[in-house]
């Protein structure tokens, strides 16, 4: 069957679980309408109301939780399929702790987070965690509620053949130094391995604890990390290529819990043997010792686990390889797609 989707609301197309499902979906030979907005007003929802009429269901992709139940206003009998990718709430109160639980803003983040849920006729949820956490938090039933993967693009990020200098042991991290990502969990791994004069470490990325992870590595004189500013995809993926060893998220909150970041795909597709903390997430698509290596998030044990894999080589190697067979057979686009589309015939609403 053929379907034809809006995708709308305040949207970054270039997002990578967007374009993951986008492109998926396009492959297959369905037809997408995008209307991206910012401004609720009544020129865009005429606009919506008109483009209605020739679509067969609306998706709202990541990050757009307060434009639910505007659209869901605006076109009240047509499906509207939500991707919530996170949870504002638990993002703002217990990842970034900018709320205290029982504050107004708190309050305002949570009825955000439930006006979107509620208002939406399907939810797909990144990792079965978050489905159960919406079910528990929101109430929202599990028989509205999807898991879809996030899935790699395997145009960009697959195994490159890269002459690297043997004398370095690149141990590589990329992310936006969010709380969920542990960075200074991981130079303080750095610095217990700072040694090791062959192993470096290379940080790629920017954001909100960049400038704290920055001022302990050079309070403390750690030169065996490199810090690298954000890349484009195309170069992201050549300097993951050249990691011997990918670190994941070793935070503390409980949204590190929830979440298989983009992060985990990649270095999967790159062929790359993979660290990240032992959470319930991670552990719904790969298992510790078979196709990656799940540490305590503390700096001594993600030091031993990179030790361990430096000296397994062999080891290494075939966590790599079995983990970027798992993501390759069964969380391309075209998979992701699939998967996307059949929650659509099995709406039985269309």
């Amino acid at each position: 069957m053929y379907f034809k989707i809006l995708f709308t609301g305040n949207y970054d197309p270039n997002y990578n679980r967007t374009k993951i499902i986008k492109n998926g979906i396009l492959k297959l030979g369905h037809e997408i309408i995008e209307l991206p907005f910012k401004e609720k007003n009544n020129e865009i929802k005429n606009k919506i109301i008109k483009i209605s009429n020739k679509v067969d269901f609306i998706f709202l992709p990541s990050f757009t939780h307060k434009f639910v139940p505007f659209i869901r206003k605006t076109i009240p009998d047509k499906t509207l399929i939500f991707d919530p990718l996170i949870s504002n709430y638990m993002t703002m109160v217990f990842d970034y702790k900018k709320y205290h639980k029982y504050s107004i803003n708190a309050f305002l983040k949570f009825y955000q987070d439930k006006k979107a849920l509620t208002n939406s006729d399907i939810i797909i949820t990144d990792t079965l965690a978050h489905l159960e956490y919406y079910n528990q938090k929101y109430k929202i039933p599990k028989s509205r509620m999807r898991v879809i993967y996030i899935g790699n693009n395997f145009d960009i990020f697959y195994p490159l053949e890269i002459e690297k200098n043997t004398d370095k042991f690149i141990v590589g991290f990329y992310g936006g130094f969010n709380p969920l990502q542990g960075t200074l969990n991981i130079v303080k791994a750095a610095e217990l391995l700072k040694y090791r004069k062959e192993i470096i470490f290379n940080i790629i990325g920017n954001g909100f604890e960049y400038k704290k992870t920055k001022e302990y590595v050079d309070n403390n004189k750690i030169k065996n990390v490199n810090f690298i500013n954000n890349l484009p995809e195309n170069e992201l993926a050549v300097e993951i290529n050249k990691f011997d060893i990918a670190l994941g998220i070793f935070g503390e909150s409980i949204k590190t819990e929830m979440v298989i970041p983009n992060k985990i795909y990649h270095y999967a597709s790159c062929k790359k043997a993979i660290i990240t903390k032992n959470t319930k997430a991670i552990k719904e698509l790969f298992f510790h010792m078979e196709d990656i290596y799940l540490s305590n998030n503390d700096p001594l044990s993600i030091s031993k686990a990179i030790i361990y894999l430096k000296e397994n080589k062999d080891f290494a190697k075939n966590l790599a390889e079995r983990a970027y067979k798992k993501v390759r057979d069964n969380y391309n686009e075209i998979s992701v797609a699939k998967k996307f589309i059949n929650i659509l015939l099995d709406t039985k609403i269309y």
